[in-house]
Formats: C-alpha cells, structure tokens, sequence
C-alpha cells in the first residue's frame, strides 16, 4: 500500500495543507504541525531519495521540517504548501551537494551527471520489480536537472509547480521533461 492510499485512509487531503499550514504559522500549534507533517513527510523523504542516499534523504527532510518549525512564517501562499516545502528540501540538498563538492562542480549544470504478461503472480510480480528496477535504473544515468524534474512530475507536481521547485522557467522544465522521456526510451531500449 502507497502512501497516498495510507495518507487517504486518514482523511487528508491536498487542499488540507493550505489550511493547515496558515493555522500554524497563527497558532504554532505542533498538532497541525503533526498533520502537516503525516501528510507530506514520506513523499518528501522518497523525493529526496530518489536523488541521493537514504542518510542524505533522512538529514535533508529532517533540515527542511526544522526551517518549516522555524521559519513558519516564510510561506507566502504564493504555492502549494508540498511545492513550497519540495522546494525547501531542493534547495538544501544543492547546498549540501556543493558544500559535500559531491560531483565537484559549483553550479547545477544540464551536464551534470548522475512487461511480462504471465499468469503466474510469482512471476508477474518478479518481472514488474525488475522492470521498476531498470527504471530506477535508468532514472538514475539522467542529467541531474532531468532527474529533478522527471521525479517531481511522478510525485504529481504540475509543470507549475516543478517550475517553481526547480526555480526555472517553465519552458526549461518542460525541456527537461522532454529529454528525460527520450533518454529514458533509448536506455531502456538498449537494456531489452
């Protein structure tokens, strides 16, 4: 079961964040900060993931969620609360990626680098998760701003919202995405 089923199972949703968020930038209150929290801490986490180490992820959403509890105050309501905090835990983990000189580069370049149809469950199911690991796979050879954005969209970010993530035009992310689905096409391909 995927969080959103869980996350649904608990009455959340999306449109709650807006509110939750300027109830706690009011109140302070930790409860609605716990809501907030129970709702957007997994996708957070596995977006973080998906782009550096589980050690990283855990740090990185953990420094975004103490911005958040200091700096309640920062959330405009330009976004959505999720883009917002997205963009938090993104620009921390940039940081953390040039202060750790990870590739060795100073700026974020498009140059960095980074079905069966059986009926037998057993091994429908050992095909899907090679598949997803081929993806995974392939998702991971991607330039890195291409990684970005093709994730942000598989989390359900709007070509809006991951323009304001990635602090790009919007032009430029739908590039990105462009090149992404090509690169993913052609190295899958290849690994048929």
């Amino acid at each position: 079961m995927g969080w959103k089923q869980i996350s649904g199972r608990f009455g959340f949703a999306k449109a709650d964040s807006q509110q939750w968020i300027v109830e706690y930038q009011q109140t302070g209150d930790q409860a609605v900060l716990a809501k907030l929290f129970m709702l957007h801490a997994d996708a957070l986490y596995f977006f973080l993931l998906r782009q550096s180490n589980a050690e990283l992820a855990a740090d990185i959403s953990q420094q975004s969620w103490l911005k958040l509890v200091e700096q309640r105050q920062q959330f405009q309501g330009n976004c959505s609360f999720k883009t917002w905090l997205f963009s938090l835990a993104r620009n921390a983990l940039i940081d953390e990626f040039r202060h750790q000189t990870r590739w060795g580069f100073t700026e974020i370049t498009e140059q960095t680098l980074l079905p069966a149809t059986d009926d037998n469950p057993a091994e429908q199911q050992l095909s899907d998760k090679q598949q997803q690991q081929q993806l995974d796979w392939a998702i991971r050879q991607l330039p890195v701003l291409q990684q970005e954005a093709l994730i942000l969209q598989l989390e359900g970010f709007s070509l809006a919202e991951i323009a304001i993530i990635a602090n790009s035009p919007a032009e430029t992310v739908k590039s990105r995405l462009r090149h992404a689905r090509v690169t993913l096409a052609s190295l899958l391909e290849d690994k048929s």
